[in-house]
């Protein structure tokens, strides 16, 4: 996927249709991941229905659960990257841009706002000659927006 695509939509029925498919995905993704987590719980109670770690599960019930422990991981990573939602704000009926430095999608007024910051710290770097590890971090993530 190209960097900095923005997808737009102006026409309020169109909106209207994306949101709705947005929210249903999301929805089905959700009911995935209460379903693993369904299926984790049974794993965490005893045949007397109390809770144990999984220190105490059998090495086939911690396979088990740290395979739904991962899947569920891997569905929320999915649904916070895609193009349904948001990465920082997290709505769902806004145009999206996409990053691909951090393979995610973020609303046009998240990406606006990361970009104005973006300018402004390349501005006030300027002035600098000195940098800390944690002001090259935050300068590299502002690149990805600029």
């Amino acid at each position: 996927m190209r960097d900095k695509r923005a997808i737009i939509i102006k026409a309020p029925r169109l909106q209207n249709i994306r949101n709705n498919l947005r929210l249903l995905w999301l929805k089905t993704v959700s009911q995935r991941w209460n379903e693993l987590f369904d299926k984790m719980e049974v794993l965490e109670r005893d045949s007397g229905g109390k809770y144990r770690s999984v220190d105490e599960m059998t090495s086939e019930e911690r396979k088990k659960f740290r395979e739904f422990q991962e899947e569920q991981s891997k569905l929320r990573d999915l649904a916070n990257r895609s193009i349904c939602k948001c990465l920082v704000c997290g709505k769902v009926d806004q145009d999206m841009v996409y990053n691909k430095t951090y393979d995610a999608w973020y609303c046009t007024e998240c990406y606006g706002l990361e970009r104005r910051v973006a300018l402004k710290r390349v501005e006030t770097r300027r002035q600098k000659r000195e940098e800390s590890c944690e002001e090259r971090a935050i300068s590299d993530h502002s690149k990805t927006f600029l």
